[in-house]
């Protein structure tokens, strides 16, 4: 994966070392290469970590033709067939790389043409002709695009403390805390001010003259779904293929790629398909490692059944013991991930996986979204069904009035169901911080909702509520956390199960296939049946990469008193101090004061790390315009 920035000046001329600042910050993205362009009032960059064809004619920003320029941060696993496409049409090629197949496809299908990627990206393209700028994102949502707009700029880039060269004083939006843990939390809107992310699925037009914005939409699951047969022998047969194709199609790199076990079903899975396809395609194994990392902490439970799949294929593993997380790692690692809860692990796995050598890796992600993890099936979640009217309900108090009709014909539900729920949780709107921040008025609109319920009323209550989940729901806020947690390390992460074909199959299956004899997931559970031990197999717990919570000891005590007592924390309009302050001593409500300091330590380690930016920007500035 890579990184990408792009500078919209709306008041003056141009300033390159902006924009090569902001590639500095997302140097971590994409260390092997990086590069940037100028363009009357616009400035595109990019840092680039080379996967597909290393060499230089894969250096971005690319044009091939002086009009149309691209920087990418993605993958397009189909694009030699698409390449294929091209060739016939008399597209001359001059680099191996997807990109450049992104780019012709575009010249050829225009915004037709995401419909044909299958893969995951954010990008940006220039037509200077024309003088528009695109910008577009998959339809998961996995490689993000955050925009940031004020009088002077319009701006946008893969991460938020890349904005820092524009702006040193990006703030914490009161308005919209508790975005992230929200149920329903794929509106456009981030936790800083004046920062929005465009949404999955979307892609946004600018007209560099004049800066009018549209934006449009260009993914739609629910009228793509598959037809697929009822049987539930027929299921698995039709999934195990499809997922051993997805991850055939991965394992397309000219780098070292790699996997690791937890021992749950989901890595199992990858990791089985991998050994498989490397014996039936003989594949090369210096650059394909199948030698996992298994990963050991506290709360793990499945080692050894990632001791067992490994042996059962002759792989010689390696046992990593995660240590806990500890209170002084805390502010590198908000500030790197850009979330709030300390993923530690993942963390970790990545970087372990970066001194192997590593630059791809397949990971098991995205299989409890769309297979049946107990929490998206609707008959074992209640709570999270009463949640998702919560949002409703809520939600339609700030002007959406017209979406809790469609929501109570979608699910069955009265007035007199919803209204008690959303009575008791509409004072805790913003998870019983509000007497810790200067709460404003939450904004929770989300536009997907509000463009699909239409769209949902077609379909079973079964299926609009595992789409709600899984497109619209927590799951968003999973992508962030597994990109920031590989992209830190300069790893790229794939993950088979968010495939198009395979993650629609899973959405169109019914409950009844993915639930079987007490058991989540059975039809992944029956496609490796053969190949998993009996107690892999059989397991009904959820075996995952946890949040690692902080011990409240003397250090952390007195890290959290250190926080809460600098001016800047104490003189903020965003936190209440003197109520912060009075619960502290009073060992009251430590965890949320502990997320409190780490929000305030997240911004803080954005400016140290702009801060510490060190570089030759005559030097750099005539290097990076010679390359594009």
């Amino acid at each position: 994966m890579c990184g990408i920035n792009g500078i919209i000046f709306k008041t003056s001329k141009t300033d390159v070392a902006k924009i090569m600042k902001m590639n500095a910050l997302l140097d971590h993205r994409g260390p092997d290469d990086s590069g940037f362009i100028n363009h009357k009032n616009l400035l595109l960059g990019h840092t680039r970590l080379s996967i597909i064809d290393t060499s230089n004619l894969g250096s971005q920003p690319m044009s091939v033709d002086g009009r149309f320029w691209i920087i990418y941060n993605g993958e397009i696993y189909n694009y030699k067939v698409l390449k294929e496409e091209l060739l016939q049409k008399n597209y001359k090629f001059y680099s191996n790389s997807d990109t450049e197949v992104v780019l012709n496809a575009y010249k050829e299908w225009g915004e037709n043409s995401f419909e044909k990627f299958n893969g995951e990206w954010s990008f940006a393209i220039l037509d200077k002709k024309e003088n528009e700028l695109l910008l577009c994102r998959d339809g998961i949502g996995y490689k993000p695009c955050y925009i940031y707009e004020t009088k002077n700029f319009l701006a946008f880039s893969s991460e938020i403390k890349a904005f820092f060269p524009l702006d040193e004083n990006i703030e914490f939006d009161e308005n919209n805390f508790g975005i992230d843990s929200v149920t329903l939390n794929n509106c456009s809107k981030t936790i800083f001010k004046n920062i929005d992310q465009l949404t999955q699925g979307r892609y946004l037009k600018v007209n560099l003259k004049n800066l009018e914005k549209k934006i449009f939409r260009w993914d739609y699951p629910l009228k793509n779904l598959p037809k697929i047969n009822s049987g539930f022998r027929e299921n698995v047969h039709d999934y195990f293929n499809l997922l051993y194709e997805s991850t055939r199609l991965r394992l397309n790199s000219d780098v070292k790629t790699g996997t690791s076990l937890s021992g749950g079903l989901d890595s199992s899975s990858i990791f089985t398909l991998l050994n498989l396809i490397q014996n039936k395609e003989k594949l090369a194994e210096g650059d394909l490692d199948l030698n996992p990392i298994i990963m050991d902490y506290e709360e793990m439970k499945t080692k050894e059944d990632a001791v067992k799949l490994s042996k059962k294929f002759k792989r010689n593993y390696q046992i990593v013991n995660f240590k806990k997380m500890t209170a002084d790692k805390t502010m590198d690692l908000v500030s790197s991930l850009e979330v709030v809860e300390e993923y530690f692990i993942q963390f970790e796995l990545y970087k372990k996986q970066k001194e192997k050598g590593i630059k791809v890796s397949l990971d098991g992600h995205g299989a409890d979204e769309f297979l049946g993890y107990p929490q998206w099936i609707p008959e074992l979640s209640v709570d999270i069904y009463n949640s998702i009217a919560n949002n409703f309900k809520t939600i339609n108090k700030f002007g959406k009035t017209q979406n809790i009709n469609r929501f109570k014909r979608l699910f069955g539900i009265g007035e007199q169901e919803i209204a008690p729920i959303s009575f008791k949780a509409t004072p805790d709107l913003n998870f019983g911080f509000t007497n810790y921040l200067h709460i404003g008025n939450f904004d929770g609109s989300n536009q997907i909702i509000n463009d699909d319920l239409e769209d949902l009323e077609n379909f079973s209550y079964e299926l609009c509520f595992t789409y709600l989940m899984s497109y619209c729901g927590w799951f968003q806020f999973f992508l962030n956390k597994w990109d920031r947690a590989s992209m830190s390390n300069s790893v790229e992460i794939r993950m088979p199960f968010l495939d198009n074909n395979v993650r629609l199959f899973g959405l169109a299956l019914s409950g009844s296939n993915k639930l079987k004899n007490g058991f989540t997931k059975s039809v992944l559970r029956e496609a490796f049946k053969n190949y998993f031990p009996k107690t892999m197999y059989t397991q009904q717990f959820k075996q995952g990469l946890t949040i690692q919570n902080v011990d409240y000891d003397e250090n952390t005590i007195n890290l959290i008193s250190e926080i809460i007592n600098e001016s800047e924390f104490k003189e903020s309009n965003v936190y209440n101090f003197k109520n912060i302050n009075d619960d502290f001593i009073n060992n009251k409500n430590l965890d949320k004061i502990w997320l409190l300091c780490k929000y305030f330590l997240m911004i803080k380690g954005f400016k140290n790390r702009y801060d510490s930016i060190d570089i030759d920007l005559k030097a750099k500035e005539k290097s990076n315009l010679l390359n594009s």
